[in-house]
């Protein structure tokens, strides 16, 4: 219902994102289900929600894409399979190419079209900044907290990351974030000048993203750095045509 609520407010620009929670035994096909659960209710049909009890939504919206967050290949082959889009955090742009092919077999083997399936990708970016030493420790602070959880840290190992990743976990655990590897930082995030940061976000496209999301990652006077990033990166139809 509260996907029909916002659909309706927004004029049909909701896009409904799904995890699959805390990692286990079963969790993608819980998820699976899930999805499947919750676009018949979109779709307007009774779905069993429990055992025995069946709901069906008084006023379905219109048809309402599903995204799925992604990590590993199992996810981004079950995004092939039965979603609308998929949602990459925090990886190189050479994992989106990665995340094509898996999300291409999902589709082939459901016999859905790969190509209509959205990959976006969460890039933190932290631009525009005259102190580019406050940047890079913003940017240090929200990789080592990221390489410090055991999902994420499979990633990073998984895109040769693996090293510089146990260092940022160390560094975050010691309450030492200028001891995250810098070369990590700048393979994960964008910063720099508005050029460097355009420049790393073609890439993102380049190997295959629809979507690159700028995540912005705020340094000293938060406000100003948020809208100073999102400035920098904002498409500028003037320029481009």
């Amino acid at each position: 219902m509260a996907v029909a609520t916002v659909d309706e407010r927004s004029d049909g620009r909701i896009v409904l994102g799904l995890g699959a929670g805390p990692v286990g035994p079963g969790a993608l096909e819980r998820l699976r289900a899930y999805v499947l659960a919750v676009r018949g209710l979109l779709a307007g049909d009774e779905v069993e929600v429990e055992r025995g009890e069946h709901v069906r939504l008084s006023t379905p919206p219109r048809s309402v894409p599903i995204w799925l967050a992604a990590l590993g290949p199992k996810a981004m082959r079950l995004a092939g399979e039965v979603a609308d889009g998929v949602v990459l955090n925090w990886c190189p742009p050479e994992r989106v190419a990665f995340a094509r092919e898996r999300i291409r077999e999902g589709a082939e083997a459901t016999g859905r079209d790969a190509a209509s399936i959205t990959v976006a990708v969460y890039v933190r970016a932290c631009v525009g900044e005259d102190d580019q030493e406050a940047a890079l420790a913003a940017l240090r602070a929200a990789a080592a907290r990221y390489a410090s959880y055991p999902a994420y840290r499979r990633q990073f190992e998984a895109v040769g990351l693996g090293a510089q990743s146990a260092a940022a976990a160390l560094a975050r655990r010691d309450a030492n974030p200028s001891a995250v590897p810098e070369a990590f930082v700048r393979a994960l995030c964008l910063e720099g000048t508005a050029a460097e940061a355009q420049k790393g976000l073609e890439a993102y496209r380049d190997a295959g993203a629809d979507l690159p999301v700028v995540y912005p990652v705020p340094c000293r006077e938060p406000v100003s750095s948020v809208m100073g990033t999102m400035f920098a990166l904002a498409p500028h139809p003037a320029l481009e045509s």
